[in-house]
């Protein structure tokens, strides 16, 4: 054999061993097996996919009959969350539907970091599910979530009155642990500003640009809405509109003082997120307030609770997410489905990005 058919050998056999030892290739082989062992699965990651499952049957006892509708929706299997996708504020695709977040534990493992509580978001139809922060991990428990307008800021309280707030665009988050309960915040229309409460009857804000934290004289409550220069505060027994630079009252919606305490108190609340409709309800009625006409409407039976309402209210849900339920409210219709197949939800999940595809929870033909 010549020596530059020898060499020629040597190269191909080379290349050979390199293609077997190359990690891409390697990779690409153990997707394609998983692929074909698991074709329902779509793999986001190693170890991580989805399946998509029809939504079921669902009941409001003694509330207003909704037709049940059936579609595919993603069911999640997170093993790893390193590997899953981050929320990115430059992925305008993640932002043409309204999302919803919420704290979740994506695995129930010994692993300290997959058992952690995260902050996690995905699209109100269920799809885009992203991983927003793991700055909550060591937290017993998340008891209230929020988002800045402009989407760039998340904003959690746990357990003791524990606070933080997270900047997506930068990753930094700034602590706030030294205030205490109670545990309502929410943020100011151009998104600078959170304000919260570190105290009983104490209120502070904090500014998003300098870090800095005074105290602020009006009381703080998580259903509340900025817009338009006005700011909606849904509270125990009515709604709440002022002037949001004043502070100077525009207008009081209140629940039938004729009713008892306990029959006035409003236990469940969700506001939209112009401050045009609110909601609220306790054991004995249902109140839907009409912020724009200044009105209230009393219901005993015949309707469907809204604890996060979207915009017109044309779209609501029950924010405990072990199950996913979502009413259309104009068209009457419910769909319920399990977004998660194990791990451990913490608090309520909250809506925002609310006015993305005119406030509508589905695309088009949905």
């Amino acid at each position: 054999m010549s020596t530059l058919k020898k060499i020629l050998l040597l190269a191909l056999f080379s290349i050979t061993l390199m293609g077997c030892n190359d990690p891409e290739s390697a990779a690409a082989e153990a997707s394609q097996l998983r692929a074909e062992q698991h074709p329902d699965r779509t793999y986001v990651g190693e170890h991580n996919y989805y399946i998509m499952e029809s939504s079921g049957d669902i009941e409001f006892a003694n509330k207003k009959d909704l037709k049940v509708m059936y579609q595919d929706f993603p069911r999640y299997f997170v093993e790893k969350a390193k590997e899953w996708p981050k929320e990115d504020l430059n992925d305008a695709s993640s932002y043409d539907l309204p999302r919803f977040q919420f704290a979740w534990a994506n695995s129930s493992s010994k692993d300290e970091y997959e058992s952690g509580l995260k902050i996690w978001s995905m699209k109100t139809d269920g799809t885009d599910l992203r991983l927003v922060t793991d700055a909550t991990i060591g937290f017993a428990a998340i008891r209230t979530l929020t988002r800045s307008p402009n989407n760039r800021y998340v904003a959690w309280a746990g357990t003791g009155g524990q606070k933080g707030v997270y900047d997506l665009k930068t990753g930094k988050v700034s602590d706030m642990h030294k205030f205490t309960s109670p545990l309502d915040m929410f943020w100011s229309e151009d998104s600078r500003y959170l304000y919260f409460d570190d105290a009983i009857n104490s209120y502070a804000r904090w500014d998003s640009e300098t870090g800095e934290i005074s105290e602020v004289n009006f009381q703080i409550r998580t259903t509340t809405a900025n817009f338009n220069g006005k700011r909606m505060t849904v509270l125990d027994f009515g709604v709440l509109v002022v002037d949001a630079n004043s502070n100077e009252e525009i207008n009081w919606i209140g629940v039938d003082r004729s009713l008892s305490m306990d029959e006035r108190s409003l236990d469940v609340t969700s506001i939209d997120p112009e401050g045009r409709y609110a909601w609220g309800s306790n054991p004995s009625f249902g109140f839907f307030f009409d912020i724009e006409k200044g009105t209230v409407k009393q219901m005993t039976t015949d309707y469907t609770p809204a604890q996060i309402l979207g915009k017109d209210a044309h779209f609501s849900a029950l924010n405990s997410f072990a199950k996913v339920r979502i009413v259309d409210r104009v068209g009457d219709r419910v769909w319920s489905w399990r977004a998660f197949y194990y791990g451990a939800l913490s608090g309520d999940a909250i809506l925002y990005n609310g006015l993305a595809n005119n406030g509508l929870w589905f695309k088009e033909g949905k």
